[in-house]
């Protein structure tokens, strides 16, 4: 199973850079649909990982980040899939209806704003369980690393109040959301751990 969750684990790495090197292309024909599809399949090719480091690391800190290791990666396979047919739907509907427009704004607002910065709240704190449990096992590098990502809940904690809230607070206001830093530390955090994954499994035979 450690092999096949390498396997899918790498593939989810060349669908990110695929959506990545495709973003473009795909954005100036319309086809955002399929970019959501892209990164559906993504979340879908990691789904099993928190589950391999619940086996591979000891501690009950890792037994509890994988409850939200699996928790972040099911929403986010949740809301992609979702505005992937809803993005769809509303190409094939058309645009030009103002009510339609509407209430398309209004679902993308509902899948993706706070759910998926709440998504993100919930992987940092599977960061920081990850962080202590690779300190317990010795892995101090990892470990680091780990704990370097949960420091990121700094940063989508007050994303996550300033969406949820009617009234704007000035001190909210200078945090801004950036996609691409966004898109840039999801891959890097899931290299890392997929790189250390392929690491154990090759010098465990």
């Amino acid at each position: 199973m450690d092999f096949f969750t390498v396997i899918l684990g790498w593939i989810g790495i060349v669908l990110f850079l695929i959506t990545a090197i495709s973003f473009s292309k795909l954005a100036n024909i319309n086809e955002f649909g399929m970019i959501h599809l892209l990164m559906a399949m993504m979340y879908t090719c990691w789904v099993p990982i928190p589950i391999i480091y619940n086996r591979l690391l000891n501690g009950e800190m890792i037994e509890t980040g994988t409850i939200f290791g699996l928790l972040y990666l099911i929403m986010l396979l949740f809301t992609m899939t979702l505005q992937t047919g809803h993005i769809v739907h509303i190409d094939r509907v058309g645009n030009n209806d103002t009510e339609a427009m509407d209430r398309s704004n209004h679902m993308m607002a509902t899948l993706s704003g706070p759910f998926e910065l709440m998504a993100n709240v919930i992987k940092c704190i599977w960061a920081l369980l990850l962080g202590f449990a690779f300190w317990e096992n010795q892995h101090l590098i990892m470990a680091g690393m780990m704990f370097l990502f949960s420091l990121l809940i700094l940063y989508y904690l007050p994303l996550l109040f300033k969406s949820s809230l009617v009234r704007s607070i000035k001190i909210l206001e200078k945090v801004k959301s950036n996609t691409y830093f966004i898109n840039l530390e999801t891959f890097a955090f899931f290299l890392i751990l997929i790189v250390f994954l392929t690491l154990q499994v090759i010098f465990s035979e």
